[in-house]
């Protein structure tokens, strides 16, 4: 499959490649993050594909699959979400059938890395990569270790690594290998072809956008309000759209390259001219709530993280990012790729009355 690579030069040193592609395989991936998350998240924070996709998602899959699903990966939709630098590594096209037989030549302990988050940045700051090595080894005090520093307070993942723990690596890959062929043959492969319409024709438009933006403009547009932050060790970003996932992000790493999984744009997706735009629907939503009005207001004060920001409103962490990433649906609010930083999103700040008007003449 055809990818752009940009790299420039520029006056404060190396700006990272660019590649902007459509994966089947990580699409895959996402609908099964998605199947597992659907029971744990807030209504306001609902997938755009709505209830009846869950609902004709979970009939083609059956009991047994999505009972399988959940005892691979616990509570937690995380591990499928580790697979996706697996993806990314696998030999273009990038399509399913080439994924699945990718994956089956992976050494299993290399995969049983991948899942325990080996390679995230966000698990390496909070736990030494030798003590998650050793933890994949069968190290028990690492093994503790790690349950220690590895996101304590989310019992979903607690589950799944001790799950992962008490499991020899090559059951873990036959396991793994065994749902992924039954979802693609029960699931995806009927899904596959309407999907992947969509997302080939909103990376044609992230290509010819890319020819007149910057890369952080690029993908603060393409993630609507993520601001890309240098990192040590950054030689790539990719771009890879989704339409199941909107319109949430799933940022990540492999390697030396930063991977945006973003949400397909509103204008990819057909609609009929009476149906209100999702962008329109996302605004009004975002800001008919007291509380993040409030939230905008202070971030026309300055950029704070998320705990300068609760403890100012006096809520816990979980209540204020689940509103922060209303707002950031909305466009409303610029937030570091690291989702360190918040700050109101001053270039490309939605005009409301303009999409309002624009869908009542249309």
């Amino acid at each position: 499959m055809a990818v752009q690579d940009v790299a420039t030069k520029r006056s404060r040193g190396f700006t990272p490649g660019l590649e902007i592609e459509a994966s089947a395989a990580h699409e895959f991936l996402m609908t099964l993050h998605l199947i597992i998350d659907e029971d744990k998240i807030n209504p306001e924070q609902a997938y755009e594909v709505g209830d009846e996709w869950f609902a004709m998602i979970r009939e083609k899959a059956g009991a047994a699959l999505i009972s399988a699903i959940k005892e691979a990966g616990g509570e937690s939709c995380e591990i499928w979400a580790h697979l996706l630098g697996l993806a990314y590594d696998c030999p273009a096209p990038r399509d399913v059938p080439g994924f699945l037989l990718y994956l089956g030549t992976i050494d299993p302990f290399e995969l049983r890395l991948h899942m325990f988050g080996y390679y995230q940045r966000r698990f390496r700051v909070h736990t030494p990569l030798d003590i998650i090595l050793r933890a994949a080894e069968g190290d028990e005090e690492a093994q503790q270790l790690f349950l220690k520093t590895s996101f304590p307070e989310d019992a979903g993942w607690q589950h799944t690594l001790r799950h992962l723990f008490a499991q020899d690596p090559l059951e873990t890959k036959r396991q793994v290998l065994n749902i992924l062929e039954r979802w693609y043959e029960r699931v995806f492969r009927d899904l596959e072809p309407e999907i992947m319409s969509i997302i080939e024709r909103d990376v044609e438009a992230k290509r010819a956008l890319s020819q007149s933006v910057s890369l952080e403009r690029l993908v603060e547009v393409a993630t609507n309000g993520f601001e890309l932050v240098p990192e040590p060790g950054l030689r790539k970003v990719v771009l890879i759209p989704s339409y199941v996932d909107r319109p949430w992000n799933v940022p990540t790493e492999y390697q030396d390259a930063k991977i945006f999984i973003y949400p397909v744009a509103d204008e990819s997706i057909a609609e009929d001219t009476n149906t209100p735009p999702l962008r329109l629907v996302r605004l009004m939503k975002a800001l008919a709530d007291e509380r993040r009005l409030r939230i905008l207001k202070k971030l026309t004060t300055g950029s704070y993280t998320l705990q300068e920001i609760a403890d100012d409103f006096g809520v816990a962490k979980t209540t204020l990012h689940h509103h922060l990433a209303i707002l950031r649906s909305a466009g409303l609010v610029l937030v570091q790729s690291d989702e360190r930083l918040y700050s109101l999103r001053q270039n490309g700040m939605p005009d409301v009355n303009k999409i309002l008007d624009s869908y009542l003449k249309r």
